[in-house]
């Protein structure tokens, strides 16, 4: 029997169709525009809103938008919108992004999302029709011959998303576990084993970083490498918190091979109801896989925030991972809160 090999993907290009973009009109919206840098205040205040309704655990912030805005490779004009009433006030908003780093699938990711008081009106429909039809010209414009996903995300404590997105065309294709950790339980005291040495984070492996990163999630659904100007921007944000983050080093190299990063916003905790740390990444190099490197460096990060006096230490997990990495969570004492959907259109 001779071996089966599938025909080469065609271009996306050749293989996207786009569907009309929608007319944007609606009662409640006195005029629809890309965002721009007068429009930040209203997004952000928008975003404070839906945090509010949604996930009080965390938000996107000012700064935050204005880094997902300000990528190289999006243009605002055409990837950005934002609705507003006759105030002048945010009542929806939208971006839709073409990361670089195409190794193994295009992504076009949308992002937004509309006011708690302005939901089940239409306005969401109309926002995520116009994101769907936005991302399928990225993805139209690609000369790359690989899978192309239109993806989404919503927690699942917004009410309403699932059908809206169900009737927009995307599949309910993931699942995330939004875990939390009491630092006031007994955190065990893990060392690390092989040789290998643990480090507080510096700036100075700020770079090296992205390369354990890259390869840590290669294997995981819908990631890609993240580029150099997308991985500036992270570790610039202001609620990065490099003294409660931990890089494992191999010392004959003097390079990482894993590390924990974390977040503080303060601005979040009254919102919570308590003090937390945030933990955004957990990466740990294929080759070091299973010497106990993310225990000990989470063992690290949750001693280390305790002693701040923090009260919660919090992440999310693909509940599917290959890496069994919800189960090591819950070894290390983290426990369900709230859960996450990606949604996706598979073209």
């Amino acid at each position: 029997m001779t071996e089966q090999h599938a025909a080469p993907l065609a271009p996306l290009r050749e293989r996207v169709r786009p569907t009309e973009s929608p007319h944007l009109a609606h009662p409640d919206v006195a005029e629809w525009r890309a965002i721009g840098e007068t429009e930040l205040d209203a997004v952000a205040e928008l975003e404070r809103a839906i945090a509010e309704a949604d996930h009080p655990e965390y938000s996107t912030t000012r700064d935050d938008l204005a880094d997902e805005l300000g990528m190289s490779f999006v243009d605002r004009e055409r990837d950005s919108l934002v609705a507003l009433d006759a105030a002048g006030r945010a009542v929806a908003w939208g971006l839709v992004q073409q990361p670089p780093g195409q190794e193994t699938l295009v992504r076009s990711i949308a992002m937004g999302g509309v006011h708690p008081r302005f939901r089940r009106r239409g306005i969401g429909r109309l926002l995520l029709a116009w994101q769907r039809a936005r991302a399928e010209r990225q993805l139209a414009a690609s000369e790359q011959r690989l899978p192309g996903w239109i993806m989404a995300f919503s927690d699942d404590r917004a009410t309403g998303a699932a059908p809206l997105f169900a009737g927009t065309g995307f599949t309910a294709a993931r699942f995330f576990a939004g875990l939390r950790r009491d630092l006031g339980e007994p955190i065990e005291e893990l060392a690390l084993g092989d040789g290998l040495r643990l480090e507080r984070l510096t700036p100075a492996r700020f770079d090296e970083l992205r390369r354990v990163r890259n390869d840590a999630f290669r294997d995981h659904w819908g990631s890609q490498p993240s580029s150099a100007e997308q991985w500036r921007a992270f570790v610039s944000r202001t609620a990065f918190r490099p003294s409660l983050s931990f890089v494992a080093v191999d010392p004959v190299s003097d390079t990482a091979v894993g590390f924990v990063l974390a977040d503080v916003d303060e601005d979040d905790w009254p919102r919570q109801g308590y003090s937390s740390a945030h933990v955004p990444l957990v990466g740990v190099a294929r080759a070091a896989r299973g010497r106990g490197v993310a225990s000990a460096l989470l063992a690290a990060h949750l001693r280390a925030t305790a002693a701040e006096g923090i009260a919660f230490s919090t992440l999310e997990v693909d509940a599917a991972s290959p890496t069994g990495a919800f189960a090591l969570y819950e070894r290390m004492g983290y426990r369900p809160a709230a859960r996450e959907t990606g949604y996706t259109i598979v073209v």
